[in-house]
């Protein structure tokens, strides 16, 4: 049964960072918020495998995000394999867009400036 109600989940939160992670509509969203690093990549990865998307469709919301290094982006890669193309990141944050950018992983999780934009991509996938 789906219902058009957010159902959260828990929040998880470290020194400098909080990933809360909701169902809506059919779409996990894992909004992130503050910097992302090699200290909290391994609490960040087990997060993230502890609440897959029950969908099989995500949203990364990195519009929050000052700061994400190459060892989370990989948390995020990996999850984007898992989903076979059901993933994207919305933001239009520099620091993040840019690194995704220069390591040409917008092939395998496309950045789109809004969730509700990364949604309708989504939505166009099979």
């Amino acid at each position: 049964m789906t219902t058009d109600v957010a159902r959260p989940h828990p929040r998880h939160s470290g020194d400098g960072w909080t990933l809360e992670t909701h169902e809506s509509d059919g779409l996990t969203v894992y909004t992130m918020i503050g910097e992302f690093d090699f200290a909290v990549s391994a609490e960040f990865r087990q997060v993230i495998e502890d609440n897959p998307p029950s969908s099989g469709r995500a949203v990364a919301d990195m519009t929050e995000v000052r700061y994400c290094d190459s060892s989370c982006l990989q948390v995020l890669l990996r999850l984007a394999q898992r989903l076979r193309g059901r993933f994207a990141v919305a933001t239009s944050v520099h620091a993040v867009v840019r690194p995704i950018s220069l390591l040409k992983l917008d092939e395998l999780m496309p950045v789109h400036p809004t969730v509700e934009a990364a949604r309708s991509a989504l939505a166009h996938r099979p």
